[in-house]
């Protein structure tokens, strides 16, 4: 069998327009080129499309393309353009010429139908993407004018509003106030600090508990907001840069010029069980440029694997874990179910969610007669927590019982819950280090761990140095749960002696530590 080779070339967007509903692209033809093809494909981990795209010459040197968004399906993901020369064999990529791409900055190109829109936008080396996502009200044109108001009043005066050193603290996708950014935002309005903001929606659950610090929380997407984006010294905060902002925004200079901004990143939880080169590391999509560290052990993966400096990486301790305490109730203990997302997941809708053996596996789980009885003799709780990027399918869960319950992302704050409860169960969640570093036992549930190894891989050897019990069947994982109920929910010694290497302290200086070195960078 002869396997045919496909040598790839460009193609230049030289102009783009949207006129009633179809988007009309300008491109440079090729000059060996004797027959194209040219496709739009759909690019989502749980949908493939793909549509033939029509091509015409208007002239010897340029080739018009149509795509009419009526003929596209109404899915969150991009698309992008694939061309074929049938005769050679040879694959373009259209690229965005330089006019194109300020055009889409300054300009609103895209095409709504009904809850979607489709824009176009750069990828990857300027590619073309057409991109579809659900509308927001971020994308009525006023928004548009207060982002290049703040842009504006930006490029006049950056230097002067420089002066201020701002530093700005976020969480995911501003909505929340209860994870590391916070508790360090917490540490810096004790120490006074008046130019160190929290950036928070209207509608977050947390909202009305930060007015104590009124002057120092600026709403998500005012204009204070995005003119203190352009013009802070140092971002801060447990996710990328992205989150600062819209998410999945339509071209603008705004994030442009959040990339180019310093980051300190306070991380989610310790690196451990899932390997992130790929999203933070130095040569990543999402770098930082400090990367806070639980342990020196922690501290070599970032600076072994990630490629980062180690005079960029301080062994400070997650922030949160200044306020841990455990406030399990032995009278009355619950057991925390908190699974990590599955990137093969994202994007999906609720059919193929639920073919998914992730649901088939926590929907069999919330239903298994053994624990669901065992569950009533003791008078336990089992709390299931599903993670935010999958909170959208939370509905699709059922049980019941009133000792299974089911909480959705930012219902309940996840300290709370990682204090409470007497008994944490995973899979792969970072979470899982508050556990442990309350001394509280916990239960490793990887039914599909092959899956996941060749998706995301860890740092570590899953079935030997986890600090809990193993489990990959549902019958092992019942069992276990009886087994340390009937022990009082005690951790085990093996698992208890490895925590020394597994935490730089455990004190309530992680802030002070996080401060001290921030401040050392000349912030």
């Amino acid at each position: 069998m002869i396997r045919k080779v496909f040598m790839e070339q460009t193609l230049h967007i030289k102009n783009l327009k949207i006129k009633k509903g179809e988007l009309i692209l300008r491109l440079s033809r090729p000059e060996k080129a004797i027959q194209l093809q040219a496709s739009i494909v759909f690019q989502n981990t749980g949908f493939h499309f793909s549509h033939p795209v029509e091509l015409s010459t208007d002239n010897s040197s340029e080739m018009v393309l149509k795509i009419d968004a009526s003929f596209l399906e109404q899915n969150d993901g991009d698309w992008t353009l694939v061309f074929q020369d049938t005769t050679s064999d040879t694959v373009y990529t259209a690229i965005l010429d330089s006019k194109v791409r300020l055009a889409l900055l300054l300009g609103r190109h895209y095409v709504r139908r009904g809850d979607f829109v489709y824009f176009p936008m750069g990828g990857s080396g300027h590619s073309f993407l057409l991109r579809c996502r659900h509308w927001q009200p971020h994308d009525r044109l006023r928004f548009r004018i207060k982002e290049l108001s703040a842009f504006a009043i930006y490029k006049i005066f950056g230097k002067l509003l420089r002066k201020r050193h701002i530093w700005l603290i976020y969480e995911k996708f501003c909505v929340t106030a209860q994870e590391n950014g916070f508790y360090f935002f917490e540490y810096c309005m004790k120490q006074n600090e008046k130019n160190v903001y929290f950036i928070l929606d209207r509608k977050s659950p947390q909202w009305n508990d930060m007015q104590k610090y009124s002057k120092n929380v600026i709403p998500f997407l005012s204009f204070r907001h995005i003119l203190y984006l352009l013009t802070a010294d140092l971002y801060i905060s447990p996710d990328g840069r992205h989150h600062a902002y819209i998410w999945k925004p339509m071209p603008n200079p705004v994030t442009r010029e959040i990339n180019k901004q310093k980051l300190y990143f306070l991380q989610h939880g310790v690196l451990y069980l899932k390997n992130v080169d790929n999203l933070f590391g130095v040569h990543s999509s999402s770098p930082v440029t400090y990367f806070t560290a639980s342990s020196e052990f922690e501290k070599n993966i970032i600076t072994q694997h990630m490629e980062y400096d180690p005079s960029k990486v301080p062994v400070t301790g997650l922030a949160r874990w200044d306020k841990l305490e455990n406030t399990a109730d032995p009278a009355h203990p619950f057991i925390l179910l908190m699974p990590t997302w599955r990137s093969w997941l994202e994007g999906q809708n609720d059919e193929l969610f639920c073919q998914s053996s992730y649901y088939r596996h926590y929907t069999s789980l919330l239903n298994d007669q053994e624990l669901l009885d065992y569950l009533k003799e003791k008078q336990i709780r089992l709390v299931f927590y599903i993670h935010p990027k999958l909170r959208e399918f939370i509905g699709n869960f059922h049980a019941d019982n009133d000792l299974i319950e089911l909480i959705s992302f930012n219902s309940v704050p996840l300290n709370q819950l990682l204090m409470g409860c007497s008994m944490m169960i995973t899979d792969y969640s970072s979470a899982c280090w508050d556990a442990y570093y309350l001394e509280k036992p916990i239960l490793f549930y990887q039914f599909d761990l092959k899956q996941y190894n060749e998706t995301n891989g860890s740092y570590v050897n899953m079935e030997k140095d986890l600090f809990g019990d193993r489990c990959t069947k549902q019958n092992e994982l019942v069992r276990l749960i009886r087994e340390y109920t009937e022990n009082g929910f005690q951790e085990k010694p093996a698992y208890a002696a490895m925590r020394n290497n597994l935490f730089v302290a455990r004190d309530h200086d992680n802030c002070k530590r996080t401060y001290e070195y921030i401040k050392s960078q000349g912030y």
